[in-house]
């Protein structure tokens, strides 16, 4: 919740069935706005520390005087390294901005058109921070009913639209923010594997 008015709770299952339990674990029966995934995702990876979130001007101690414990901080340790393994290895693997080292997680959601799950209808996303190793800034990327494209091979899963979109806006704002880019001898190899590339093309 935050100070906007449309802000809303989430909608989740009236019983916690051994169903629900299941299905929640893929993302049917429940649904929340996209400032609250962000706000759950930026406290896994935050040290474990649950911040409300604000659009006010908030201090660093204002912020830890509000806050409290969800999960240890090896915990949020461990949640970090998956959702960088995510992007340098999973299904996230198109976010990879070299230097910023992001990480995040895909998500293609049947859209519930008339009550039902729709089979064609989808919404496709990717949740994720930079740099991974000291979290500092969240993203959120979602596209209602992306269309099957030459460029993607007929898919409209996340990882083929959000996650590409995702990975051309960190690569916009990261410099305007400040973060300086790290390279690794890996990042120096793929930079250099690009350069060649485009050489070739050119």
């Amino acid at each position: 919740m935050t100070e906007l008015p449309e802000s809303a709770k989430p909608l989740l299952p009236r019983h916690w069935s051994k169903l629900s339990s299941a299905t929640a674990a893929f993302g049917h029966g429940f649904a929340v706005q996209p400032l609250q995934g962000l706000s759950v995702i930026s406290d896994l990876i935050n040290g474990g520390m649950s911040i409300p979130p604000t659009i006010l001007k908030r201090d660093k101690a204002s912020a830890e005087v509000l806050s409290h414990r969800i999960i240890k901080p090896e915990t949020s340790q461990t949640m970090r390294y998956l959702f960088r393994l995510n992007v340098l290895e999973g299904t996230a693997s198109k976010a990879d901005v070299i230097g910023y080292r992001v990480g995040g997680k895909t998500g293609t959601a049947e859209k519930v058109i008339n009550g039902r799950y729709s089979k064609d209808k989808s919404l496709a996303s990717f949740i994720g921070a930079f740099p991974m190793d000291k979290p500092k800034y969240a993203i959120f990327v979602m596209l209602d009913e992306p269309g099957a494209l030459p460029e993607t091979y007929g898919f409209t899963t996340a990882g083929w639209n959000a996650v590409p979109t995702a990975a051309k806006i960190i690569e916009r704002v990261a410099p305007i923010l400040g973060i300086v880019p790290e390279f690794t001898a890996e990042d120096l190899a793929k930079l250099a594997k690009q350069a060649k590339a485009a050489k070739k093309d050119g």
